[in-house]
């Protein structure tokens, strides 16, 4: 009777997932081009961002994406923000962007120095479109396990992508205890 149950349990479990699986991998709707045309670039853009088809640039090398405010010691001696020395994808150009702006998945890595010590170190983020979720997954074949932050955005941009990352770390940073200021996320990367 047992070996019954487990035998119709996942036929019903396997039909759901083939179900689930055709209904979410059909693509992007035929009108998501109508709803969300290209944004036209913002007043401010360096052309420093343009492609220029070379080898792959680091934010080290290209203008900061976001204002921030200055690096500042509060009244209480700690400081409202870390310093960021850096920032990258694994795989996506930081100039040229995904091939598709509103599908891709990619780890992103900011490194930070903390003024107060001078430490660094450097925080993984994944980001990622729903389609782009949804692309890995049919590539893959598998469901996704996903350790550390995880950011959202429905396309491409760069400064929202900076933005969202440094809103957080911020908000976070001037409230921490001195010796919590270097674990602003997991998984991380110390270089010293």
């Amino acid at each position: 009777m047992e070996t019954e149950k487990i035998t119709i349990f996942l036929i019903v479990f396997v039909g759901f997932l083939l179900v689930a699986r055709k209904l979410f991998s059909s693509g992007t709707p035929s009108s998501y081009s109508e709803q969300y045309p290209p944004q036209p670039y913002p007043e401010d853009f360096d052309p420093a961002y343009e492609d220029t088809g070379g080898p792959a640039v680091i934010g080290a090398e290209l203008p900061f994406p976001v204002v921030l405010p200055p690096v500042q010691q509060l009244p209480n001696g700690r400081y409202n923000r870390p310093s960021v020395i850096n920032y990258y994808f694994s795989n996506i150009d930081l100039k040229s962007g995904p091939a598709n702006p509103s599908s891709f998945c990619d780890q992103f890595f900011v490194e930070f120095e903390a003024p107060e010590t001078g430490a660094h170190w450097t925080n993984e983020y994944t980001v990622a479109t729903p389609f782009g979720f949804q692309a890995l997954m049919d590539q893959t074949g598998q469901n996704l396990v996903i350790d550390g932050t995880i950011v959202i955005v429905s396309r491409w941009d760069m400064s929202q992508i900076m933005k969202t990352v440094l809103d957080d770390v911020i908000a976070r940073y001037a409230h921490a205890a001195p010796e919590e200021r270097n674990e602003e996320d997991i998984p991380q990367r110390y270089h010293g």
